[in-house]
């Protein structure tokens, strides 16, 4: 019979995939307790932990690769909340900070500076507009989308930046103006200038210290760009 694999509960990794390796029964013949091999960070050990049975079957069960990972969380075999936040933590071990789930962007707060992601504006530029879904997951693909839409439509879009206090929303925010910037940039001196300024602006005003950011802004923004005829800041 083929091992059963499961999700794991863990301290400090949430969920980790766990698969059995011996079933252990009691003095009437049943198994009373099973062996897990359980994954540990990073994937680089394995470690092994005794539990009931009756626990064992009621966990959830690991469908498809637990190795594997997607760039799309709807494109995961079975999308449940073990199998997601591996998947992250997976990507993010590799430097994959952003993973999509359709429409919306998922960023994880990598507290340095990833030289790579200085090369996706330049990889835009290499695709049509309308191939806008040809892009991996990043914050200048969802600025790019909005950008797209403007220009096909004619109406303003919107683009909501949510997360726990150190999560990334300021420097978010940051790279979607320097995409905007990019795209369409002004014609009009110190205007392209004064767009990417204005998120710094900001930042000068109601911050606090918390457990997570030394700079937590203790408001919500609003930030417009406005666009010309010519689809210029």
């Amino acid at each position: 019979m083929e091992a059963r694999r499961v999700w794991l509960p863990c301290d400090g990794d949430a969920f980790v995939p766990a698969v059995e390796v011996k079933a252990e029964p009691n003095g009437g013949g049943r198994s009373e307790t099973a062996t897990v091999s359980r994954w540990c960070a990073g994937g680089r050990q394995e470690e092994l932990v005794r539990l009931p049975t009756a626990r064992l079957k009621d966990l959830s069960p690991v469908v498809g690769d637990p190795s594997a990972t997607c760039d799309d969380l709807t494109s995961l075999p079975d999308i449940c909340l073990p199998a997601v936040l591996h998947n992250l933590r997976l990507r993010f071990a590799s430097d994959a900070i952003y993973t999509s789930i359709g429409p919306v962007l998922i960023s994880v707060n990598p507290h340095k500076r990833l030289g790579h992601l200085d090369d996706f504006l330049r990889y835009c530029d290499d695709l049509d507009r309308a191939e806008d879904e040809l892009l991996p997951p990043h914050v200048y693909r969802i600025a790019r989308a909005a950008f797209t839409a403007l220009v096909r439509t004619g109406k303003s879009q919107s683009i909501l930046v949510s997360g726990d206090s150190g999560a990334g929303k300021t420097e978010a925010c940051k790279l979607v103006v320097a995409c905007l910037a990019r795209l369409a940039p002004s014609g009009r001196a110190g205007a392209t200038e004064a767009a990417l300024g204005g998120a710094l602006m900001l930042e000068a005003w109601g911050n606090a210290t918390t457990t997570q950011n030394k700079n937590s802004s203790r408001f919500g923004k609003w930030l417009a760009v406005q666009l010309d005829a010519e689809s210029a800041i």
